[in-house]
């Protein structure tokens, strides 16, 4: 996607808000400071890596790195955003040095591509081989790669070995163990923490001000620091979808038929994208939580009546935690395909409860 065609809206982690039309950016101060300090030096670094969990603000930081390279000029800060008429041009997805390579949207079918085709990569590769069309530096926003195949990383990597003068590379990266030595070694690192909840609250205020102040609360403890997916669980009722979650798991093991069935039928062909996306994280939260709390002796913090019950009882059970972290892996590694090859949300959601009832069944070995 070249940045002379004006960027389509899609929906997204982020919503209403897409990480071009961030102004701020809460928290990360030190990596703020870290690329000022490169974008005033000498030699500034061609690529940077921006690692971290994903939904943090690493896309956010990008468009803002972005807008203040392509103004020109040394700066003392970009968050606050630059307002001037090349900042403006960034964040209408329309600046001419400004390459964007993301997931394809199908507005036909309402789906995303499951990756980043090989050749928008090699499009890139061509676009960075002409002239600029302000005369000054080209910048590339690549969110994420993890969402390109080999082919489209192999293209990306060539690039990068080899850039053309005045290039900068802002590469989105949520699993850095998974990118290859080569890239990683052509690239500057910028690693990103999880948000705090305080931060998170008030990135949940600040967009959503008519928002339950309960909620943003609940949000804040549910989003693993997550701001996209703080937004998420507000903005597209999460906290019903996880009331309803823990109502099927506190049937275990002998689930609750109607009340499972209920659950699941919510991610029919009708579902949204969104919908399964925070069922994914919500249960693999929870179970990471029940995980941490049944193997180091940590306090699991309830949300909703009913979970503290649920757990106490599985605790007393003797219950071993090697059935749930297999299941915690198992809703990882589904979730992406299902997702990636559009299969069957309510069987997969379905599976997985009937996972969790079997789990709960076991004994310490």
């Amino acid at each position: 996607m070249s940045s002379a065609e004006t960027i389509e809206e899609v929906p997204d982690i982020d919503g209403d808000n897409p990480p071009r039309l961030t102004r701020a950016l809460v928290g990360h101060h030190s990596q703020q400071e870290d690329f000022l300090s490169a974008l005033n030096g000498q030699r500034m670094p061609h690529a940077w890596l921006l690692t971290g969990p994903k939904g943090v603000g690493k896309a956010s930081f990008a468009y803002l790195a972005a807008r203040a390279k392509l103004t020109g000029g040394p700066i003392d800060a970009f968050s606050p955003a630059l307002e001037n008429s090349e900042a403006h041009l960034v964040e209408e997805g329309s600046h001419p040095d400004l390459f964007i390579l993301k997931r394809e949207y199908n507005q036909k079918t309402q789906k995303f591509r499951g990756d980043i085709p090989v050749d928008a990569a090699r499009n890139m590769k061509q676009s960075f081989n002409l002239s600029a069309g302000r005369g000054g530096w080209r910048v590339a926003i690549i969110d994420s790669i993890d969402d390109m195949n080999k082919n489209g990383v192999n293209a990306l990597l060539k690039l990068i070995e080899e850039p053309p003068e005045k290039c900068l590379f802002l590469i989105v990266c949520h699993n850095p163990g998974r990118v290859l030595d080569t890239i990683r070694s052509r690239c500057r690192m910028l690693a990103f923490n999880a948000l705090n909840e305080t931060d998170l609250q008030q990135i949940v205020h600040g967009r959503l001000e008519s928002s339950d102040p309960n909620e943003v609360a609940a949000s804040a403890f549910l989003a693993q620091g997550s701001a996209g997916y703080a937004l998420m669980l507000c903005a597209e009722g999460g906290f019903d979808l996880y009331r309803d979650m823990v109502g099927v798991l506190e049937t275990a093991p002998q689930l609750d038929v109607e009340k499972l069935h209920a659950l699941a039928g919510r991610f029919g062909t009708r579902a949204t994208p969104e919908q399964f996306s925070i069922f994914c994280f919500l249960l693999a939260g929870w179970l990471h939580r029940y995980v941490r709390c049944a193997a180091t002796g940590a306090d699991f913090q309830p949300v909703f009546e009913g979970e503290l019950a649920l757990v106490n009882r599985l605790l007393a059970a003797q219950i071993g935690v090697e059935p749930f972290v297999a299941l915690w892996e198992k809703v990882e590694r589904d979730s992406r395909s299902v997702a990636a090859l559009n299969l069957d949300k309510k069987q997969a959601v379905l599976e997985w409860m009937t996972g969790f009832a079997d789990a709960s069944r076991q004994k310490a070995g």
